[in-house]
């Protein structure tokens, strides 16, 4: 899966894993390698994280229900409870830099989708990726 920032014309993620039940949401990245850039780890129905027993920092979206950036955490250390904001829908886990390289702001718009892989090898045209986001969000 990728993370699009629709409102930057930017990914944000090109590899994105999902945390799809209790212990990938318990475990996250605990004892994982860092982040490679292009990676990213999302958590759905999550108010809040954590980097206890990590040992490198991420970058940390909040997002709403319509993938609405609404907190972002730069470069978050490990060890470190992170803040519960409650009104956020997922959360995602990015390599340190990932929101700063994608131009990432609160209240930008990300669009979260299968995208075939041979686009991702190459520059996509702005125009072909909106007409996928475009057809996925009709």
């Amino acid at each position: 899966m990728i993370v699009y920032n629709t409102s930057k014309n930017s990914f944000v993620a090109k590899n994105l894993r999902i945390a799809k039940n209790m212990w990938e949401r318990f475990r996250g990245l605990i004892g994982s390698s860092p982040l490679e850039e292009g990676e990213g780890f999302l958590i759905p129905s999550c108010q809040g994280i954590h980097t206890f027993g990590m040992s490198y920092s991420i970058d940390v979206l909040y997002l709403d229900g319509e993938e609405r950036v609404m907190r972002i955490l730069n470069s978050y250390r490990p060890n470190l409870l992170g803040p519960v904001i409650w009104k956020a829908k997922s959360v995602l886990e990015l390599p340190a830099g990932a929101i700063e390289r994608s131009n990432t702001k609160v209240g930008d718009i990300l669009f979260l989708d299968e995208i075939p892989s041979d686009l991702l090898n190459k520059p996509i045209p702005i125009s072909v990726l909106s007409s996928i986001i475009s057809a996925r969000c009709a």
